[in-house]
């Protein structure tokens, strides 16, 4: 008969059951005691590499002085914002930016040990990053009020076009909303340059038509001369003041052209003019009515060559006057010689004259100040004065009296560069000065003589 064989393995006493359960626990004790050496080694390793803030290694020790310094430092870098019309250099605290240092120092000693340890074990073995940044928040109401001012102070107005439809320049301002976004953008960021977003502002089309629509909120272009007002010469301030006083107040329209004749009238007695030295043909001085106001017609003309007036007459003196340089002078005459001067502007222009106490003034006044303006003079020809002697029979035998001293005659070039957003524009023109003779009065016996060259 026969039986099932066992082949399970004989049962452990319990003296061997003893020792395994012991050899068990000294591998688990073993692995354990590696582990934690492993752990230990991870931990000093990972605490060993360096912590930095923002890019900034950071001392051992107390940091708190440090992180507090780099806090101020952030908060004073200044940003340059381009705004289109001009560049602006503002710190981040101006603009809305800042950090919390509390925050830093905080998160600087967990990462240095201060947390337990089963959280820096954890970073340990997650190799969480030692690299320290800024929690930077930004208040969106600061900047918005900075960049809301900026647009103010930054803002181009366009230029019209001429009468012509011709000409002009877009204005620029400063997009505030994407502007706002932009500046956030870069606070966040810690970018130290930024271009922010403009709009362009599309020239006016069409001038203005209507002299009640005019704006006179700025000085075009102005200028001012000096003139004797007691004594012999009262008279022809007296004539200076009336012409300002008929000036005062005349209005250019868009294209137009004054005449200084037909705004001032004719100088007459009756009109209230006086009787003072003035030119006469040749040169001469001689007493008119009226003597005086071609100072007034060339303040006038200054005032309209430096607006960049198109000049349309222009006639310059036969001598050279002490209150205004050469090219600026000008003579008028009823009704032949005149002043006219044609406004340029798609806005209307308005004289503002006065006249008092020695000192004339002509402002042109309009919707913006004229552009830049250079002009130069220089001579082409020159032709010296010459003598001519007349008898006198009232002079002694032998006596000169010198009448009229004379002077030379020139041909001046003038040139005026007038530097419009759409480009230069030069013009030349020649304006000519006669020669007046040197005139000596000589008494009886000596001859009266031709024009000859003066010594």
């Amino acid at each position: 008969m026969s039986s099932a064989v066992d082949t399970s393995p004989p049962a452990l006493g319990w003296p061997a059951r003893v020792g395994l359960r012991r050899w068990l626990t000294g591998a688990a004790v073993v692995a354990a005691g590696l582990g934690l050496v492993w752990a230990v080694g991870e931990l000093r390793a990972y605490e060993s590499r360096p912590v930095t803030l923002a890019g900034v290694r950071l001392p051992a020790g107390d940091p708190e002085t440090f992180v507090r310094r780099l806090a101020a430092q952030w908060h004073e870098t200044e940003l340059s914002l381009d705004a289109g019309s001009q560049v602006v250099r503002a710190t981040r605290r101006e603009l809305g930016g800042a950090v919390d240092a509390d925050d830093a120092l905080a998160a600087l000693r967990e990462a240095r040990g201060d947390a337990p340890l089963h959280a820096r074990v954890f970073n340990a073995w997650t190799d969480e990053s030692r690299a320290l940044d800024w929690d930077r928040e930004v208040n969106e109401e600061i900047t918005h009020a900075f960049l809301a001012d900026l647009r103010r102070r930054a803002s181009v107005d366009p230029e019209p076009t001429d009468v012509d439809g011709r000409g002009g320049r877009p204005g620029v301002s400063l997009n505030l909303t994407p502007a706002t976004a932009a500046v956030a953008e870069a606070l966040e960021t810690d970018r130290v340059f930024l271009r922010l977003p403009v709009r362009p502002i599309a020239p006016a089309a069409y001038p203005v038509r209507d002299a009640h629509e005019a704006r006179f909120t700025e000085v075009v272009a102005a200028h001012e001369t000096r003139y004797a007002f007691y004594g012999e010469a009262a008279g022809r301030a007296r004539n200076i003041e009336l012409a300002t006083r008929f000036l005062d107040g005349a209005v250019i329209d868009p294209g137009g052209e004054l005449s200084f004749n037909e705004v001032v009238g004719e100088r007459t007695f009756e009109r209230g003019f006086a009787p003072a030295i003035e030119l006469a043909r040749g040169g001469r001085r001689t007493e008119g009515i009226g003597g005086g106001v071609c100072q007034a017609a060339a303040t006038l003309h200054a005032a309209a060559f430096f607006a960049g007036f198109d000049i349309t007459e222009h006639h310059p003196h036969t001598r050279n006057s002490s209150y205004i340089p050469a090219g600026l002078d000008a003579a008028v005459s009823w009704p032949n010689k005149d002043v006219r001067i044609r406004n340029p502007y798609p806005f209307h222009v308005r004289v503002r004259a006065s006249a008092y106490r020695g000192t004339m003034r002509v402002e042109l006044m309009g919707a913006r100040r004229a552009p830049r303006v250079e002009w130069n003079t220089r001579v082409l020809h020159r032709a010296h004065a010459v003598v001519e002697r007349e008898v006198d029979p009232r002079l002694p035998s032998g006596a000169e009296e010198v009448v009229d001293e004379g002077e030379d005659g020139s041909v001046l070039e003038r040139t005026r560069t007038v530097f419009w957003s759409r480009g230069a524009a030069t013009q030349s023109d020649r304006l000519r000065y006669p020669m007046v003779t040197r005139l000596v009065r000589v008494g009886p016996g000596a001859a009266a003589s031709a024009p000859e060259a003066a010594p």
